[in-house]
């Protein structure tokens, strides 16, 4: 017998090519699913995100930013928005730039009011109003701030800030 592309194909030999080529395909899909998710580490958090958000809000009305910097994700934070401070922190550095934050405003209040907790895909979001001022002024500013998780080896780390006018 002869295939369509010149393969000469003799009986007796069909059963254990199919059986070949159906562990060849199961062998790639199994692949494919291992190597298209997160890494294994990242499936299932030690902690839901929402007390994560929880400590970010406490970190924010304590100024406390050795705090907020214990929760930067391994690869850094990325703050947009404001606009002396925008840009890309390593978590060594972000210690920094909370320090600077709290050094030059006061929390007067700060309160999530939505979160996306335990998000599918490996995020979460959550949506905070922070009421602040300057140390040295009385006027209060009113910012509404955008903040992501990512997980990071089992645990929600932040990702991002992003402050909204």
């Amino acid at each position: 017998m002869r295939a369509s592309r010149g393969c000469v194909i003799r009986p007796g030999r069909r059963l254990r090519g199919a059986c070949v080529c159906g562990c060849l395909v199961a062998g790639l899909l199994a692949a494919a699913q291992a190597f298209g998710g997160p890494p294994a580490g990242d499936r299932r958090p030690e902690e839901p995100s929402g007390a994560i958000f929880a400590r970010i809000a406490t970190g924010f009305e304590d100024g406390d930013a050795g705090a907020l910097a214990a929760l930067v994700h391994s690869e850094g934070l990325r703050v947009t928005g404001h606009n002396e401070r925008s840009g890309e922190y390593s978590p060594s550095q972000a210690v920094y730039f909370f320090r600077n934050l709290f050094q030059a405003q006061r929390t007067l209040l700060f309160a999530f009011r939505k979160t996306q907790d335990d998000a599918p895909g490996g995020y979460a979001r959550g949506m905070a109003d922070w009421k602040r001022r300057r140390v040295d002024s009385d006027r209060v500013v009113e910012q509404q701030l955008l903040l992501v998780l990512a997980l990071d080896g089992g645990r929600w780390r932040l990702t991002e800030i992003n402050m909204i006018r």
